[in-house]
């Protein structure tokens, strides 16, 4: 394997770590990562942000090497034309997951020599998966 396709695939498991974290409990499926563009999606997709062939893999290689546990479900997915198939939609289980996918994020940065995210633009991505008794103090709402 060439340093290219071994850079390439480990931005891609980035992206995808991030997307997973952004979209929180809502996650994320193989159609939401390769849709191109917008005619290729219902309307209640948007497009997506990368393409990635590996996607179930990479969920499975984040939980076996890594220890984050994603969660997956199956869910319908009817395109604008009517075709209808079945995905899986993942998504970071809990809070304990999306903070320990911010430490790999953290760490493979370190090792690419980029700046981990500041803590302004982490506590964003981690407040979708904390309760909203901990969001607000730990009072009853």
């Amino acid at each position: 394997m060439s340093k290219f396709s071994a850079l390439s695939k480990a931005k891609l498991a980035e992206l995808c770590l991030l997307e997973l974290l952004r979209r929180g409990k809502a996650g994320l499926s193989p159609i939401d990562v390769n849709i191109r563009a917008l005619t290729h999606a219902s309307f209640l997709d948007g497009a997506g942000k990368f393409g990635n062939t590996a996607f179930p893999t990479d969920m499975n290689i984040f939980c076996i090497r890594h220890g984050i546990r994603i969660v997956s479900q199956s869910t319908p997915f009817t395109s604008v034309r009517g075709c209808k198939a079945i995905f899986k939609r993942y998504w970071l289980a809990e809070l304990d997951a999306a903070q320990s996918a911010v430490s790999v994020l953290n760490s493979w940065r370190a090792k690419w020599g980029v700046r981990p995210p500041s803590k302004c633009s982490r506590n964003p991505l981690l407040a979708a998966f904390q309760s909203r008794a901990t969001i607000f103090g730990g009072g009853i709402l």
